[in-house]
């Protein structure tokens, strides 16, 4: 470890060091030094300045640091990471494939599990501060602020992992919530991280008891369900068309901030055939909503008919604003001649939209869009609904 590539601040140190049971000799900072001991470990301390730009700072900062690998039995790179992120839970996402047959993962898959991991964040964040059975939209404030402060860290070895920290320390606590069977006031950070790891374990138990619908049961019953429609959604993300890999989510808790003294479990796994069954979870938690016909705003995002007669007809994908839906919802559509005609056109054009009426069936996307009695161009473009 090269001195010159640490970021590491005299204050993170000092409170890792305090959190892993380490005392500080308070005399000491008079002389502007934090100087700290063990019992365990005496008569070793940590010895560094209390002002980064002192002349030594890099050279102590290393120092420490390695003192601390050898009494954890821990490589340095890895405690200098605990320290920098000391005040922030991590969220790991991995990636796993049960028999690894291919170097890669498709890059489609990527970037939907980086889709996925974000709605994981916010739904949980919602969750935190609003439990209910489904959350019309994940923009409230708070979760907003919470993904907002989300830095997406380095990966590591252990292939493909979305490494994602949240810092404690700057959003307000925004009340109390029940986890674990009791009522806790926790920042809004560890409240997420919390309400993130009991859903989805959740989630994965009422699976493998294969008891879904007494979970759905319970959940639209809860007053401050822990699990929403939203999560399930999110989770749906992470599978794999091709059915190969599964999610193993863990959360590695700051230092500075214990988890509850009863969580048995800081992971939990996703495997590959239980996406199928969170589809289902997540169509049964969603509200049922009246088939109607309406209209629809979007974009012709793909041409699937087949040639009949010299002309092409048949299946076209749009992707469509919905008003209670933040993003675009992905819905196949079969079109006659003349219409199929009009989605070729806009489909060629550029910032084209299509107007279309007819009933949006719930389901995995894309959803089925029927009973079309309209469809067409939109003039110009369309305020959002």
């Amino acid at each position: 470890m090269k001195p010159e590539q640490l970021d590491i601040t005299p204050l993170n140190l000092r409170d890792y060091a305090t959190a892993t049971g380490w005392t500080q000799v308070r005399e000491a900072v008079q002389d502007g030094l934090v100087i700290m001991n063990n019992p365990a470990y005496s008569p070793r301390q940590l010895v560094f300045p209390m002002d980064s730009m002192a002349p030594d700072y890099l050279d102590s900062i290393a120092i420490a640091l390695q003192r601390l690998a050898e009494v954890e039995e821990r490589a340095a790179l890895m405690v200098a990471g605990d320290v920098q992120r000391v005040h922030e839970d991590t969220y790991r996402f991995r990636l796993f494939e049960e028999h690894d047959d291919h170097p890669g993962i498709p890059f489609s898959y990527a970037l939907s599990a980086i889709k996925g991991s974000q709605l994981v964040i916010l739904s949980s964040a919602t969750t935190a501060v609003r439990p209910q059975i489904h959350h019309p939209r994940l923009s409230i404030t708070e979760a907003q602020q919470v993904f907002s402060m989300a830095r997406f860290n380095h990966t590591e070895q252990g292939s493909f992992i979305l490494n994602v920290s949240c810092p404690l320390n700057k959003l307000d606590t925004g009340g109390s919530i029940t986890l674990f069977g009791e009522e806790q006031e926790l920042p809004l950070v560890r409240k997420t991280s919390l309400a993130m790891l009991q859903g989805v374990q959740s989630i994965v138990k009422a699976i493998e008891e294969d008891s879904e619908q007494s979970f759905v049961d319970a959940m639209s019953n809860e007053e401050a369900p822990i699990v929403s429609a939203n999560l399930a959604q999110a989770l749906t993300y992470f599978e794999d068309p091709a059915g190969k890999h599964g999610l193993d989510l863990q959360i590695q808790w700051a230092v500075s901030l214990p988890p509850p003294k009863d969580l048995r479990r800081s992971r939990v796994i996703v495997r590959p055939d239980y996406f199928p069954r969170i589809q289902q979870l997540h169509a049964a938690l969603k509200p049922k909503r009246k088939l109607q016909e309406e209209d629809y705003i979007g974009t012709v995002e793909d041409l699937l008919g087949d040639w009949s007669d010299g002309r092409r007809q048949g299946d076209v994908i749009l992707k469509l604003q919905l008003h209670d839906v933040e993003e675009p919802v992905r819905a196949k559509v079969s079109l006659g001649p003349d219409e199929y005609d009009l989605a070729w056109a806009a489909h060629h054009e550029q910032e084209v939209y299509v107007r279309v009426r007819g009933k949006l069936r719930d389901g995995n996307q894309p959803r089925a869009l029927t009973d079309v009695s309209y469809f067409g161009p939109v003039p110009k473009h369309p305020s959002k609904q």
